[in-house]
């Protein structure tokens, strides 16, 4: 006698549900912890004004578009590193290291636990202060970090009841994810390209 696979027995299941259905949850939680924290060199202008280990709780969705449709919840519980910097002149710098995680596995599929979680805190997080509000994110050119291109976006927010403007940019860094988020100003640029990482 042959046990179906679990795949099977998930698309078979979907396709009973007339199109669109919801994968199996997983039980536990998955638990995972970044393996080494992005920083900002001393070169760079900027000063380390806060590190800590951060533990987020989060559901991330992934949704499946094809013959079915399915969609996939997993709980996660990740550990993220959080280092903070500020310049002279005010501006603030913020990197968050946090787990790439593999929330199903057939086929694979990897996701940064922190773009589940609200923007207000993980700007919150990224500057280490009270953030009211964030605006909606929007594309704005692109930026080197870690030796990897990627999409800029901007936005503006409340931080300590004072409105500022900023960019944020994330990129997969081996089995971790980097999200970094800087206050602009028209007086420097953020210092993306000076981020290093010892993994």
């Amino acid at each position: 006698m042959t046990l179906p696979t679990r795949r099977g027995f998930v698309v078979g299941c979907a396709a009973t549900l007339a199109g669109c259905g919801v994968l199996p949850e997983e039980r536990e939680p998955i638990e995972a912890s970044a393996a080494a924290p992005a920083v900002l060199p001393e070169s760079s202008g900027y000063s380390l004004v806060a590190e800590d280990n951060r533990t987020i709780e989060t559901t991330v969705t992934v949704d499946f578009s094809g013959d079915v449709e399915l969609t996939s919840r997993q709980d996660v519980i990740a550990t993220v590193f959080q280092r903070v910097y500020q310049s002279a002149n005010g501006e603030q710098f913020g990197l968050l290291t946090a787990p790439a995680v593999r929330v199903v596995d057939q086929p694979e599929v990897v996701r940064d636990p922190l773009t589940a979680v609200d923007s207000t805190r993980v700007v919150s997080l990224a500057m280490d202060t009270d953030v009211d509000t964030v605006s909606e994110w929007r594309k704005r050119g692109s930026e080197t970090l870690l030796g990897t291109e990627t999409t800029r976006t901007t936005a503006t927010a409340t931080l300590n009841g004072t409105e500022r403007k900023l960019a944020r940019i994330r990129v997969r860094a081996g089995e971790d994810s980097v999200t970094a988020i800087a206050t602009i100003s028209d007086d420097a640029a953020p210092p993306f390209g000076a981020v290093t990482r010892d993994a």
